[in-house]
Order: structure tokens, then C-alpha cells, then sequence
């Protein structure tokens, strides 16, 4: 049986110790390029939804400018809203009228 000195033990020791650190060393440089990947290619999915929203963004604002366009030219040409019904608006105004001027004009102040 071989003896083992002290001083062998301390040299094996320390080698098994400077092995771990090798190895550990190996490990975070490998974890650092991985992490430094998985960063870039986050900030790469970043930079493809903000491009995404923007021409999404755009779109919705170049359609809305279009129906306000539209809406100003009808406006402005005199055309009633898609929706209005100038006969209703007119039978609701004149009732609306004839009830204030009868509520003016009446000795009884209630709602007419």
C-alpha cells in the first residue's frame, strides 16, 4: 500500500479545487452566451411587435382621417347625417316648440 504524505493530500485536494473552478468557470461563460442570446432575440421580438403596432396604428389612423373626410365633405355639402331623418327632426321640433310656447303662454305653469 502506498502511503500518502500530507503534502499530497493538500496538492490533490487543491487540484480538485481548481478543477470545480474550471468547470464552474466553463458553466457561466456557457450560461452568459445563452442568456446574452435569449436577450437578442427578445429584443428582436420587441422591435417586430412595436413595427407590427405601429403600421397597425397607422392603418387605423389613416382609415379614421378617411371617414372624418368623408363626413366633413357631407357635412359640408349640406347632406344630412347617414342616419338623420330630417321629417322626424322636424316633427319633434315643431311639437317641441308648440309645448314651450304653450307652457309661456298658460296661466298654469305644470307640464302642459
Amino acid at each position: 500500500m502506498e502511503r500518502r504524505t500530507p503534502q499530497s493530500a493538500v496538492a490533490d485536494a487543491i487540484d480538485r479545487v481548481l478543477a470545480a473552478e474550471s468547470e464552474a468557470a466553463g458553466a457561466i461563460a456557457t450560461a452568459e452566451k445563452e442568456s446574452e442570446a435569449i436577450l437578442e432575440a427578445a429584443s428582436e421580438r420587441r422591435r417586430q411587435i412595436l413595427e407590427t403596432a405601429r403600421r397597425r396604428a397607422s392603418r387605423l389612423h389613416a382609415r379614421a382621417q378617411e371617414q372624418l373626410g368623408k363626413a366633413l365633405e357631407a357635412l359640408d355639402g349640406g347632406l344630412p347625417a347617414q342616419e338623420t331623418d330630417l321629417e322626424s327632426l322636424r316633427a319633434l321640433a315643431t311639437t317641441a316648440v308648440e309645448g314651450l310656447a304653450l307652457r309661456l303662454t298658460s296661466d298654469d305653469h305644470g307640464p302642459g
